[in-house]
Parts: C-alpha cells; structure tokens; sequence
C-alpha cells in the first residue's frame, strides 16, 4: 500500500484536535490589545496552571519551550556538574550544545530501565531524567524517586512532559525536597504542542532564583490565552488521553504478536524492535511507503529499536498493516 500523504509518527505529537475553548476564547480576545507588549511574565498563565497542578502561585513559572527552561535551571548552578541519565532526549544534547554546557552521560541498565540508587553523585551536581522516560516510556514510580532524593544532595531535575499518560507526578515532592525541579508539559496531553510551552516546578526559594533569569515578554498574549482555555476544558482533555492510553495498549498487544518486542510504555508512544528484522530495514520500508518514525543513530543505546508515536485508531491500523506487510516479506 503506498500512500500519497506522509504520516509523521516521529514527534510524539497529540492526533486529536485541542479544544474548542480556544476557538471561543480567541473570539473572544481583545485585538486592541496587540498594540502593547505582554506582561514581562505570563502572571495569569502562572496562576491558572499553579491551580491546574494544585501548588500555590511561588511554586511555578512558566517559559517559553525546554531552551528557556533548562536555562533557567542551569543558570542557578552554574557550578554544579550536568549529568544525563541514559536514555535521554536528543533535545537535551542539542540544548545543553547550544547553550555551550557539557555534561557527562550517567549509562542506563542492560533492560534500558534507570536504577536510581547507581546514580549518587556529589552535592555539586545536576542529573537531569525524564519520566516517564522520553524514549523508551519506561515509568519509575514516586516512592522510588523519594528513596532517591532522600540520599542524593545535588540537584534532580525531572521532565515529565509525558506524565498525564502515565501515572502519579512527583509535583508532591517539591516542598520536601529541596533539590526537586520538575518540568512539566501540556503540549502532548491537551494537543498545543504548537505553542511550546513549559512550566518550572518547585520550592519557592528555587523558584524564586530562577525567575529572575526568565525570558522577559517570553510568552505572548494570544499563546496565554490558548494555554488557559486549553487547561480550563479538561473533559477534552481526559478523553484523548484516554483514547491514546486504549490505543497504545492495542498497538502493544497486537504488535507483540507480529514478532516485535514492545517495550511497555507509559507516554503516548511505544518503542518496538522486531525479533527478525533490522530496526534500519524496518524504518528505510515504512519510508518507502510514507510512514517516518523516529529511529537511533548508531551510537545510541537504543540503535535497535524504533520509536512510534500512537495515533488514532484508523491511522494505527495504517501502520500495523505496513508492519505487517514489512515483517512478512
């Protein structure tokens, strides 16, 4: 089956439409306004989300993308020693690159998992994890990371930018633990990827240092508005998670059965490798017929595999019938 239109399932990006709030809240927007610059900061941006994640006003900012937001953090302990935990985002290597930072790479065990308790480094140092993991979907859970912190002394930072596909957000953590940051999404669970936007999350001593580092007129009016309305309408938001949440376990149940070992993920996404087929032949195939997933340089711990983003029901059945037809040939 060769299709015209190519389907893009590298970028873990949300299928469904965001919601309909947007449309009325941007009828609804003042034009008038445009004629004079934002606030230094998003303060009601701030606000709605601190309500949004059930902390107080002093526990967050929000910035404009992950550039924004690693430099922030990293700025308020520019003498501190960056570590990445294995695997990480390529977007880590390519801000920390940009922003000429280096930093040492701490290595993932043989099954791709993070054991927490390999990973004590001394009061001088950042470790920067994403949960659930960005690449794999592997989840590590709150008790786990509290058992962490309660002995590590440098700075944990944790990007859960997929975690409403996952489970329970260690958000409750940060007034405990002093040397908690955590950077949270909305991008991928309410479908605004396009505005990209994150959010700092922690104690207010932290918070505190790191806002005066903020971008000023970082975010706009117009992306303010759309981010309120989104987080506002969560019915819309539930329901696609829930839907890609079904969609995933199908893919990972019917795949499996194809010959393909599927890693069991928690984001909206699933990491697959065939027990016959090379993840290069597999990923030059679905080219061949339009389908781009994300696979790994040779280099990288997860070189084998290969990266799907679920998508709706229709264009998941697409891509099964392509593997199929791949694998069997």
């Amino acid at each position: 089956m060769n299709m015209s239109k190519k389907i893009f399932l590298d970028k873990n990006e949300n299928p469904y439409k965001p919601s309909k709030n947007i449309i009325k809240e941007l009828e609804r927007f003042d034009i008038a306004s445009l004629k004079f610059f934002p606030e230094y900061s998003p303060k009601k941006l701030d606000e709605e989300m601190s309500k949004y994640f059930n902390i107080e006003t002093d526990n967050i900012i929000s910035v404009n993308g992950m550039y924004e937001a690693f430099a922030c953090i990293i700025n308020s302990y520019d003498k501190h020693k960056i570590f990445l935990l294995e695997p990480y985002r390529d977007l880590y290597t390519k801000i920390l690159l940009y922003y000429k930072m280096h930093y040492d790479i701490i290595k993932a065990n043989e099954d791709y998992n993070i054991s927490l308790k390999k990973n004590m480094k001394n009061n001088n140092s950042i470790i920067i994890a994403s949960n659930p993991n960005a690449e794999t979907g592997l989840f590590i859970n709150i008790k786990e990371i509290e058992e962490f912190l309660k002995h590590y002394e440098g700075i944990y930072i944790i990007d859960e930018s997929y975690i409403n596909f996952a489970g329970e957000s260690a958000i409750k953590l940060i007034n405990e633990y002093q040397n908690l940051i955590i950077i949270r999404s909305i991008a991928h669970s309410h479908s605004i990827s396009g505005l990209n936007i994150n959010f700092i999350i922690s104690n207010s001593k932290n918070i505190e240092n790191m806002s005066t580092l903020r971008q000023k007129y970082g975010i706009n009016k117009i992306f303010e508005t759309i981010a309120i309305a989104s987080v506002r309408d969560e019915k819309t938001a539930y329901k696609n998670i829930f839907d890609i949440v079904l969609e995933r376990e199908r893919l990972d149940t019917i795949l499996s059965k194809e010959g393909f070992i599927v890693v069991p993920s928690r984001a909206n996404f699933i990491l697959i490798k065939h027990v016959n087929k090379t993840s290069n032949y597999i990923y030059d195939e679905l080219i061949k017929r339009n389908i781009v997933v994300k696979k790994y340089d040779n280099d990288n711990i997860l070189t084998d595999f290969l990266r799907i983003t679920v998508s709706t029901h229709k264009i998941n059945n697409i891509l099964i019938n392509e593997l199929r037809d791949i694998v069997s040939n």
